[in-house]
C-alpha cells in the first residue's frame, strides 16, 4: 500500500490517516463527480490509506459542487473565446505542410510573429534535408503517443518533405524530440515516482543490511527519471532522523539506517546476556549438586515398616534435608516464594 495520500500526494506521516474499506464506493463516486483521474485507480483498490482531512474535503458535497461549477465555467468560457487567426488549425484531410506547423498543426504566420515582442516570437523553420523525415519517424515510433500518430499521418505519404516545403515551429520540434511517458502531465508522473520509491522502501526494509549506496537504490526501481536529489528527499521524509546520508566527492553516496545498527547491537547484547545468565545458573547447579547428593545419601530410611496414614505428618521437619531447609529459608527471605 502506498505511503502517500493519493488525494494530496503528500506522505501519510504528515498528518492523521484513516484506512478506507467500506467507504471505497464513496471515494469512487466522488472521483466520478469530480471528473479527475483517480476513478480507475480506486476501482482497482480494496482499501486505501488517506489523510483524514483530505478524505473529508474530497467527499464533501459542497466541495464537489464547487469543482463541477468551476469546470463548467471553464468550458463555457473556452467555447465563447475565438482562437486567434494565427493559431487556426486545419483538418488533417486538408493539412498543408507548407502553411502549417508539422507538429502542432497551427498555421504559420511569419508576419504575425514579427509583430510580437521578441521574447514571445516563435521561430519558424523549413525542412532542408532528406533525412529529416526518417529521423522524425524514428522519434514518433519511440513516443507511440497521439501526437506521434498525427505527425506520422501528415508525412506518411509525402516522400520529399524538402520539395513539399515543409515547415514547423522550432519549439514544437524540440518538444517533439523530448521523451514522453505516454501519460498525462502531473499526477501520473508523481504516481510513478511513488511506486518507484515504494520499491526502494521495500528493498531497504526487507534487507539484512543497514547500509546502501545511492546507485544501489536507483537500480532497485530501474527508473531513469528519478534523480538522486528526489531519492534523498523521499528517504528523509519517510525515515526522518533514522537515516543518515553521507556524501563524499568522488565516492559513492552512502545511506545508513541508524535503528538497524541499534537494533542489531541490542539484540546481540541481549543474546549474550541471556547466554551468560544461563551459563551462570548451570554453574551454580553444578556446584550445588555434590552438596545435595551428600544430603540425600545421608538419609537413613527404615524399610521394615511404613508410617500409618494418620501419623504421616508427625515430625515432618525431621525428614527434610538440611540443604532443602536452607534453600527454602533463603528464598523466603528474598521474597521469591
Amino acid at each position: 500500500m502506498s505511503r502517500f495520500c493519493f488525494i494530496c500526494n503528500k506522505p501519510l506521516s504528515k498528518s492523521e490517516i484513516v484506512t478506507v474499506n467500506l467507504g471505497m464506493k464513496t471515494l469512487i463516486n466522488a472521483s466520478i463527480e469530480r471528473g479527475d483521474e483517480f476513478t480507475d485507480y480506486l476501482k482497482d483498490q480494496k482499501s486505501v490509506k488517506v489523510h483524514v482531512e483530505c478524505r473529508k474535503n474530497y467527499t464533501r458535497k459542497s466541495t464537489i459542487a464547487a469543482v463541477k461549477r468551476k469546470r463548467e465555467e471553464k468550458q463555457a468560457s473556452a467555447s465563447k473565446v475565438s482562437p486567434p487567426r494565427a493559431r487556426t488549425r486545419l483538418s488533417e484531410s486538408a493539412f498543408c505542410l507548407k502553411s502549417c506547423c508539422l507538429f502542432c498543426g497551427d498555421q504559420l504566420n511569419e508576419e504575425y510573429e514579427k509583430k510580437r515582442a521578441k521574447k514571445y516570437r516563435r521561430r519558424i523553420c523549413k525542412v532542408s534535408t532528406l533525412t529529416f523525415k526518417e529521423s522524425v519517424l524514428k522519434v514518433a515510433q519511440s513516443r507511440s503517443d497521439d501526437t506521434a500518430k498525427i505527425v506520422v499521418a501528415r508525412i506518411g505519404f509525402e516522400h520529399d518533405l524538402v520539395a513539399a516545403e515543409t515547415r514547423y515551429h522550432n519549439d514544437c520540434y524540440i518538444s517533439f524530440l523530448k521523451p514522453t511517458n505516454g501519460g498525462k502531465v502531473g499526477r501520473p508522473l508523481d504516481e510513478a515516482l511513488n511506486l518507484a520509491m515504494e520499491k526502494i522502501f521495500t528493498y531497504i526494509e526487507n534487507s539484512n543490511d543497514d547500509q546502501f549506496t545511492l546507485e544501489e537504490l536507483k537500480n532497485v526501481c530501474k527508473n531513469s527519471n528519478i534523480d538522486n536529489r528526489t531519492i534523498k528527499r523521499r528517504l528523509k521524509l519517510n525515515y526522518g532522523d533514522k537515516v543518515i546520508i553521507t556524501e563524499k566527492p568522488g565516492k559513492s553516496t552512502l545511506i545508513c539506517l541508524i535503528d538497524n545498527h541499534r537494533d542489531t547491537l541490542n539484540q546481540s547484547r541481549s543474546e549474550k546476556q541471556k547466554s551468560n545468565g544461563q551459563e551462570e545458573r548451570f554453574k551454580i547447579l553444578e556446584d550445588a549438586a555434590p552438596i545435595v547428593g551428600e544430603d540425600i545419601q545421608s538419609v537413613i530410611i527404615n524399610n521394615s515398616h511404613y508410617t500409618p496414614p494418620g501419623r504421616i505428618f508427625e515430625n515432618i521437619n525431621g525428614h527434610i534435608l538440611e540443604s532443602q531447609v536452607y534453600f527454602i529459608i533463603k528464598k523466603t527471605i528474598n521474597g521469591s516464594i
